[in-house]
């Protein structure tokens, strides 16, 4: 319940905009292997192309900034939907699913007043798409119990 009601505020919230997309699945058990490969089967059973190895992994600050930016505006146009506030405060509840130690990856830094760092700190520059969208861009969280993502998609 506490998903759908997240949902629920997010779609809300951004009434006046295109909707986001936000899918969670448990695990079932301490995930295995490459992270990837769970990040792949997530957004391909949303729809999306997996980026296998092109994914970026970045640290919890700079998802949460892209998560901000995603609730709170658009991609192709810098009109603001959710007043920042807010739309933080969404944000840290769509992370508060994911524990300490979940690992975040994007496909890139797609727009945002903002930079987007990979874990070693260097700065990531354009985006791979994951749909026929002239823009998407997102996170996928990767804890040991639970995926989870969230995703816009925008044309201008």
């Amino acid at each position: 319940p506490a998903i759908d009601t997240l949902m629920d505020d997010i779609d809300a919230a951004r009434a006046e905009s295109y909707p986001l997309l936000m899918s969670m699945r448990l695990l079932g058990r301490e995930p295995s292997g490459d992270p990837t490969a769970i990040a792949d089967a997530l957004v391909i059973e949303e729809g999306y192309k997996g980026l296998g190895a092109h994914w970026v992994e970045v640290p919890r600050r700079i998802a949460a900034k892209i998560v901000t930016h995603l609730i709170a505006g658009e991609l192709a146009y810098p009109n603001e939907i959710v007043e920042q506030g807010a739309a933080e405060a969404l944000t840290s509840r769509f992370l508060g699913f994911f524990p300490q130690g979940a690992r975040y990856f994007t496909n890139g830094a797609c727009s945002g007043p903002f930079a987007v760092y990979n874990l070693v700190g260097e700065e990531v520059l354009g985006w791979r798409s994951l749909s026929e969208a002239p823009f998407d861009n997102g996170v996928v969280v990767i804890s040991a119990e639970r995926a989870g993502m969230i995703w816009a998609e925008d044309a201008p």
